[in-house]
């Protein structure tokens, strides 16, 4: 029989990914992110008002060429995204059949994540929760928030029930975003929700605060935004001039009117673990309500927030008994569910059993040594190339050495789980700091992952109580019981771990050997990416990496490089032959360390820059204020005072805000509220021009503005 192919393709504006079912079976999946290596991957394109995104193209040709077949191979394609529908967009870019093209009916984004969780999860007959930032758009102008459904074994998924977010009322993936954006931290220029649920360990319980966060009779749960405003007003939380007297509806509305403050401050710990505490309590109160309603024993789970570990681990208290979580639970996931949703519902496919089978994130494509061998070649370190076995990496391990590892096939999802990995003793003092501070050069609150071998599992942590189903995916956290490994614990004494199965090949293997060395099968694991990239993908992407980074070695699919057998002069030309050669993104990774608190390494990247005009205006300039900030911590005033010029040489408005500014001040037009320097300042700001003597003039070198007391000091 010809085998049939179902292609499912996720086309939220942000995490863009394609999955591949063959019979039933995924057999290749991956998010745009990992080859366009733009990290999030938005897909917008021109205008992002005009909603426009692209299909994920380079993941839909990876996922073919995978399998070795092409588009006119695949039986039906299923595409679907969050907020609005994607149908005729994916056909203008994609040459296929449009009746080979299905869009689940609105809303469907829930449905989409629910099948990604139940046709890969080890239950036939379970529930299962969607909890993310939102999800399509209602006609009554609320959005999916939170929805249940439930399995009974046939491939149909029946709504439970279902809890919209809209107005003052917000998804608990929005709640937590709100204050990972308050606290300063993001990535890819969008909140960092993982960050704010490690920073949480830090923070200590406010019993003084107002809740934020009020469960419902009904199951649901109500997160107000109107009671975030007020918590934020209570703890004198920074307020924009201007805004102390409005009143947010809308979330954007509450950015604008509190400024961030750093995230390593107390109150920026306190907020996280009250973000955090109230995320635990909504999870479990509607999981609690979900399982009182059906009477199942198993829960699968997906969404965003399906990827806080340390809720996550506390999901049997709501009564079920075994918990799965899809490990690409955010919008790339339900690449996999809109695929399951074709093969089940639209081609009205038998259920087929998956009752205690066990996923297999491993989804890339294996790479072949003539791959390997090439991009050796390209980088120049043929010669810095040898082969090596696992019993070599693990004595490595065991000497303190930090490995960055690449084999077989990538995971799917965020979680390093032994096929990209950075690895080191988990034993070892300092090792986790290390990591943190010399190889990823991330925020030094940042916890790490454990991967250790499933038999020794119980000896080493504790994980009665905890979910059995999600230990092989780091998706939960537990307390350590061999003391060997106390040094791997997070803030709260906690640590996020994956077991490895002995048919997990090559990394079984090398746990083995570790044990030989240090004496217990376990490692650090944490995911082989830096500089903002997402995890690697490629041979190509794995020996840049490892060069930018402050790793020992590599061992890539069989093979060793040491990194203090490259020389300076080799180093550099082999990353610019890995592509390695833009100066904005020699940038761009200095202001990442800048905001991981790395303030020194990234004044050093930023000083050996240059500063020449052929960079562009927005390269002198974020040059220039990296270097400013850096001289004003130092408290060296002069280097900053000239430093301060530069950023106001390249600093101007967009062209419509600068024609405007200018006619008013041309034509001496006055506007209430804003006094006539101020005008003229921003008159001077216009695209091109150099504001700083306007800033000199209207000072007059006394360091104040004449005419001060007429202006509003709010």
């Amino acid at each position: 029989m010809t085998d049939r192919y179902v292609l499912g393709v996720s086309m939220s504006s942000h995490d863009r990914a394609a999955a591949l079912m063959k019979d039933g079976e995924i057999v290749s999946a991956i998010a745009e992110e990992r080859i366009d290596r733009r990290k999030k991957s938005q897909g917008f394109y021109g205008d992002q008002s005009k909603g426009i995104v692209l299909p994920p193209l380079a993941a839909i040709n990876y996922v073919l060429r995978a399998e070795g077949i092409s588009l006119d191979d695949v039986s039906l394609v299923v595409c679907g995204r969050s907020v609005t529908t994607c149908r005729s967009e994916l056909l203008t870019y994609l040459a296929v059949d449009p009746d080979k093209v299905v869009e689940p009916p609105v809303p469907s984004h829930h449905l989409a994540h629910a099948y990604s969780a139940y046709a890969v999860a080890p239950f036939d007959e379970c529930d299962i929760l969607v909890l993310d930032e939102q999800g399509h758009r209602l006609s009554d102008g609320t959005s999916e928030s939170s929805t249940c459904f439930r399995a009974d074994g046939s491939g149909y998924l029946s709504l439970v029930k279902a809890f919209p977010a809209g107005g003052d009322r917000i998804s608990l993936g929005m709640y937590f975003d709100v204050f990972s954006a308050l606290t300063g931290l993001s990535e890819a220029g969008l909140p960092a929700a993982g960050k704010l649920m490690a920073l949480a360990a830090y923070g200590t319980p406010r019993t003084d605060w107002a809740p934020t966060i009020r469960c419902e009779p009904d199951g649901g749960f109500l997160a107000s935004l109107a009671a975030v405003d007020e918590l934020l007003a209570a703890v004198s939380f920074p307020v924009r001039p201007g805004y102390r007297e409005f009143r947010p509806e809308t979330i954007d509305d509450l950015r604008l009117k509190y400024a961030p403050i750093h995230w390593s401050s107390g109150l920026s710990a306190d907020l996280a673990r009250h973000a955090q505490d109230g995320l635990e309590t909504a999870v479990l109160h509607v999981a609690s309500s979900l399982r009182a309603a059906t009477g199942h024993r198993f829960l699968t789970y997906a969404g965003g927030v399906a990827l806080n570990c340390t809720a996550n681990a506390r999901l049997l208290e709501s009564g079920y008994q075994d918990v799965f979580v899809q490990p690409a639970a955010t919008d790339d996931g339900s690449a996999i569910g809109l695929a399951a949703y074709g093969w089940y519902v639209a081609m009205g496919q038998e259920w087929r059993s998956r009752q205690a089978k066990r996923f297999s994130p491993r989804l890339g494509k294996r790479y072949s040594a003539r791959d390997t061998a090439s991009v050796f070649e390209a980088a120049g370190l043929s010669g810095h190339a040898r082969p090596t076995d696992v019993g070599e990496v693990a004595r490595r391990i065991g000497a303190g050495e930090v490995v960055c590892w690449f084999e077989g096939r990538s995971e799917w999802g965020p979680r390093a789980l032994g096929g990209r990995s950075i690895l080191t003793d988990a034993t070892a003092p300092g090792s986790v700091l290390r990591v943190n501070g010399s190889v990823k050069h991330r925020e030094r609150f940042r916890p790490v992952g454990l991967s250790l071998d499933g038999d020794y599992a119980q000896e080493a942590l504790e994980l009665d109580g905890l979910p059995q189903a999600l230990g092989y995916y780091m998706l939960s956290v537990a307390k350590v019981r061999d003391e060997r490994l106390r040094g791997v614990c997070h803030q709260d004494g906690s640590v996020r771990y994956q077991l490895v199965a002995a048919d997990e090949g090559i990394y079984s293997e090398l746990l083995a050997e570790v044990k030989e060395v240090v004496g217990v099968p376990a490692v650090i694991n944490t995911s082989f990416n830096t500089g903002g990239e997402p995890l690697v993908e490629t041979p190509l992407d794995a020996v840049r990496q490892f060069l930018m980074c402050g790793a020992d070695s590599l061992y890539l699919d069989g093979y060793l490089i040491v990194g203090d057998s490259i020389d300076p002069a080799a180093r550099a030309a082999a990353l610019r032959a890995c592509g390695y050669t833009g100066q904005d993104r020699v940038l761009g990774r200095a202001l990442q360390h800048e905001a991981a608190g790395y303030e020194e390494v990234a004044r050093e990247i930023a000083a050996e820059l240059p500063d020449d005009l052929s960079r562009g205006p927005d390269h002198l300039r974020e040059r220039a204020g990296l270097l400013l900030r850096s001289a004003v911590n130092d408290g060296d005033l002069a280097a900053a005072t000239v430093l301060f010029e530069e950023v106001w040489k390249w600093s101007a408005m967009p062209a419509v805000a600068s024609s405007a500014t200018r006619l008013l001040s041309e034509r001496g037009a006055t506007i209430p509220g804003v006094h006539p320097h101020a005008l003229r300042l921003l008159a001077a700001m216009s695209a091109g021009n150099n504001a700083l003597p306007t800033v000199k003039q209207l000072f007059g070198g006394r360091g104040e503005v004449e005419g001060s007391d007429d202006v509003d000091e709010d």
